[in-house]
């Protein structure tokens, strides 16, 4: 598939020098429309990554393409074979160009780069420059192991470096498909992979990565808070530390209202496990947090050997290890159940038209799932699954101040058996904290429009132009929300 080319470049020349990427986005079925906030997700992230490396060398150029076998984006005067964005440095074209994208069935890896490398890096286009794919991934991949053996030491011996954002499904075989790609293309630090934890967008997990953040010594780039290689040597006579996001509210007896951090509390209640929880405030992070904890996401965990862990799908994999008896495990496809209602709700609530179907439409599925194997999604058994799926649904209902559909038995049966678990009710927020919740994470969206997530001293004069056209639209929308939505100011 390859031409065999025995150069090879240092990591420090790979950041200086321009290059010819080709970016395969995500366009499955699980991506829907070029309006769902999973397909708006990866857009951004793509947009950052293209910024960053037109910064790095205006002489690089980016050719995008579809990832669902030969088809990809179109609309395009620089698209070739009716799916693809030839090579450009034009990045309005390109964001204006993948609106265009069409969707359906499941990724195809191999056809996508097979046809990309064919059609591009085998003319004489960019001749001169480090060749590199970069792979979206949100959905699903169905591609054996093996695909990656082979895709990775082709890329390796024809010195074509690699990048992977993985995000989205968090399907395990996924994650090692993209860790084993990674390891065998890898040519001296050239290759780099983001796996993006779930209390991350796709964007902001990329402003923190390896891909962009030059590593010393070589060697291809896992973040270290996407996996672990061995347990902590934790007493379990003592109890772990939870660190938790802190609710709006002050009472007593408040409990946190991120999702991420109750899922984790509420395995650690399930298995009986002995824990403290401590609150962190989003808005006075204390100084040691981003000394142990450089991403700054919650849930954070601290073992008794003083070792700390971040990531809730780390966690509770870590967890489940450490602490076999009564097992949540369930099978990793059935981790796709319910993953995109939290990213739904916040794209619901910024809508003045709430008659949008997909409430419904995400109820129906997991009624049909329910429906073959009930009480819990894998049978009678409670699951981790299911004790990430409880807080999800509890948000749903409140946030967006929904109920049920009738006709859904199965769905309204699950949700209250959940909400009535000893576990369930010793963690759940208030229905206050949850409202206010959601609207100061409006608010945060709204001001990261107008101000990307990078410091205002290495901003060119174009990102702070931009950032000043943005503002006069995002500030009406932020006083609209912070009117509407917040109790506290409609108090006064």
């Amino acid at each position: 598939m390859f031409k065999t080319n025995n150069s090879s470049s240092s990591t420090k020349e790979a950041e200086t020098k321009a290059e010819a990427i080709i970016i395969c986005l995500d366009s499955g079925e699980w991506m829907e429309n070029t309006k769902s906030p999973m397909f708006m997700e990866q857009a951004s992230a793509m947009q950052y990554y293209c910024e960053k490396k037109f910064k790095y060398n205006p002489r690089t150029i980016v050719g995008v393409c579809g990832s669902r076998t030969i088809v990809g984006v179109c609309g395009s005067a620089y698209r070739i074979n009716s799916g693809w964005i030839h090579p450009t440095r034009d990045l309005k074209m390109i964001m204006s160009a993948i609106n265009g994208i069409m969707f359906g069935e499941h990724i195809q890896l191999f056809n996508a780069v097979k046809l990309a490398h064919s059609l591009w890096f085998d003319c004489r286009l960019g001749e001169d420059m480090q060749k590199r794919i970069v792979f979206f991934a949100g959905g699903t991949l169905y591609c054996s192991l093996p695909t990656a053996h082979l895709l990775g030491k082709q890329m390796k011996d024809s010195n074509v470096a690699c990048d992977v954002i993985s995000f989205g499904d968090p399907y395990m075989e996924k994650r090692l498909f993209f860790d084993t790609l990674i390891r065998l293309a890898d040519n001296d630090g050239n290759c780099n992979i983001c796996h993006v934890p779930p209390e991350l967008s796709a964007r902001q997990a990329l402003y923190r990565s390896q891909i962009f953040i030059p590593r010393v010594g070589g060697g291809s780039g896992s973040a270290q808070s996407s996996s672990f290689s061995s347990l902590p040597q934790h007493d379990k006579n003592k109890a772990i530390v939870v660190y938790v996001k802190a609710p709006p509210s002050d009472a007593d007896d408040r409990r946190t209202d991120c999702p991420f951090c109750q899922s984790v509390l509420l395995v650690l209640e399930e298995k009986n496990i002995l824990y403290d929880r401590e609150f962190i405030d989003l808005r006075k992070k204390p100084k040691w947090f981003f000394k142990v904890n450089p991403h700054g996401i919650l849930p954070l965990i601290k073992f008794s050997d003083g070792r700390y862990v971040s990531n809730s799908d780390v966690i509770l994999r870590m967890i489940e290890e450490m602490y076999p008896d009564r097992p949540l495990v369930a099978p990793p496809y059935l981790a796709c159940l319910g993953l995109k209602i939290l990213p739904k709700i916040a794209g619901y609530l910024k809508r003045e038209d709430k008659n949008d179907d997909w409430l419904p439409r995400e109820f129906r599925k997991l009624e049909a799932h329910l429906e073959n194997c009930e009480p819990f999604v894998n049978g009678k058994e409670i699951t981790a699954v299911d004790l990430s799926l409880a807080p999800k649904l509890y948000h749903l209902l409140h946030a967006c101040k929904v109920t049920i559909p009738q006709d859904l038995p199965y769905v309204q049966r699950y949700a209250q058996m959940l909400f009535d678990r000893p576990s369930f009710r010793k963690t759940k927020p208030s229905i206050e904290d949850v409202e206010e919740g959601w609207c100061k994470r409006l608010i945060l969206k709204i001001l990261y429009i107008a101000f990307p997530a990078q410091p205002l001293e290495t901003a060119t004069a174009e990102e702070k132009q931009h950032g000043k056209q943005n503002i006069k639209s995002t500030l009406c929308v932020l006083l609209y929300y912070a009117w509407n939505k917040s109790p506290a100011l409609q108090r006064i």
